[in-house]
């Protein structure tokens, strides 16, 4: 990994071409061709559609194969560990997502009521990447959310070779009593659940993680339906004192920079005898891959190593950063934790380990990236809710209120919105 000191030209340099990532996450030809697949499923329905899955999905789908019909599973085995596994997700997702349930309220000012009712989104659909872990833990994690807001209806898009290969998500999708399931991927998948066909019927929400031209699809058809937070590459930062352990930091960032080529991996550090440490523990590790693993590739053009003066300073640069993931190995995580006011999750000490919000912590791992922590929040039951709200004017307030929207209003031209406090009994109150 390289090694440059933050406050010097090129560690400069890196820091403000991560704090652009976000915008040239995709490209304009990635975008064009979303718009395109978009289109022609909104216009020609299942004609499309059935043509993106045979050329990107499986060859000899027709309509009629895109929505299972019965028992996902139909009795498939699984080890006891596995079904344990998701138990025990299933048991701590629910106990950290349940304290999220929004409440409405009631306000009464003089005789007026106003209030907000909270109600949860009707439908949703949740799409599920290509490979089975991935599948199953997107599954875990934007399922349990949804029910405990009262979602009443969830429908599932996954590609048939991921369904089709992995008995454990078929497992997963029949615990869930999941039944409206589309196998169907990419940014076809997108379009037919926001705008619907003869065989997929349309939703009014779409979560869950995809490559580049699935997040570009997302973002075509935002308006049409409302949208998770972007999608991106995996990122994490890590910033490290003398009490981390070398093998420990090196292993956490290639397990985040394994996700994609274009993953953003940082260590953070005021130690350079630390920082080359890690960098030969990572080196280590990286000679034992593939020439072309992701990994590789990642570390090469977006990792580094950035010395910094202290660790105050490592959270400033955190902050700039805005990651997804913050990983504090230093001997008081405790005592950073409320400096850091960008980022997705923060993990303290060596045994908060990411993977572990990956699979089956409790925490939602559907987190903003790009930079977006510096405005979104990790996937819980607020985003599967909506906020309605209901007011009540008493007759003896009206009119002091009406003469001061009148005076607001008094530029409008033409004035109907004042004509529209005096109309009728209104204008004898």
């Amino acid at each position: 990994m390289k090694i440059w000191r933050s406050e010097e030209t090129r560690g400069e340099r890196y820091l403000a071409r991560v704090e652009r990532r976000g915008l040239e996450a995709v490209s304009a030809q990635v975008e064009e061709r979303a718009r395109r697949v978009v289109a022609a499923v909104a216009k020609r329905g299942d004609r499309a559609l059935v043509g993106f899955v045979r050329r990107y999905d499986l060859r000899g789908m027709k309509a009629g194969d895109l929505r299972l019909h019965g028992e996902v599973a139909a009795g498939e085995e699984v080890s006891e560990d596995f079904i344990d596994a998701v138990e025990l997700a299933l048991e701590n997702l629910k106990a950290f997502h349940e304290p999220q349930l929004p409440k409405g309220y009631a306000l009464e000012q003089e005789g007026n009521d106003l209030s907000i009712r909270v109600r949860p989104i009707e439908s949703v659909g949740v799409f599920l990447p290509s490979g089975a872990g991935a599948a199953i833990a997107a599954l875990l994690m934007a399922v349990v959310p949804a029910r405990i807001a009262g979602v009443s209806r969830i429908a599932v898009a996954t590609p048939p070779r991921a369904f089709l290969s992995s008995r454990q998500l078929r497992y997963v999708l029949d615990r869930l009593d999941l039944r409206e399931v589309y196998l169907m991927g990419g940014a076809h998948a997108i379009a037919a659940l926001a705008y619907g066909t003869d065989s997929v019927t349309p939703v009014d929400k779409i979560v869950g993680s995809g490559g580049r031209l699935v997040a570009a699809a997302k973002r075509a058809v935002s308006g049409r339906v409302d949208v998770d937070a972007s999608d991106g590459p995996a990122e994490i930062v890590i910033v490290a004192d003398s009490h981390a352990e070398p093998d420990l930091a090196a292993a956490d960032l290639l397990a985040q920079a394994a996700h994609d080529p274009d993953a953003l991996a940082v260590l953070l550090t005021p130690s350079k005898t630390l920082a080359e440490r890690i960098d030969r523990r990572v080196g280590a590790r990286l000679r034992a891959l593939p020439k072309g693993a992701a990994a590789r590739i990642a570390l090469r053009d977006r990792g580094a190593i950035l010395l910094v003066p202290d660790l105050e300073a490592a959270i400033e640069v955190v902050n700039r950063i805005a990651p997804t993931h913050v990983e504090l190995l230093v001997g008081d995580p405790l005592r950073f934790v409320e400096g850091i006011e960008r980022a997705g999750m923060i993990h303290l000490g060596p045994f908060s380990a990411v993977a572990l919000g990956d699979f089956g912590l409790g925490s939602n791992h559907r987190m903003p990236t790009g930079g977006a922590a510096r405005f979104s929040s990790p996937l819980g039951v607020w985003d599967f809710v909506q906020r309605i709200g209901v007011v009540r004017v008493a007759p003896h307030r009206y009119a002091k209120l009406a003469r001061a929207a009148a005076a607001l209003a008094a530029d409008e031209a033409p004035p109907l919105r004042a004509e529209s406090l005096r109309a009728g009994s209104r204008g004898r109150a």
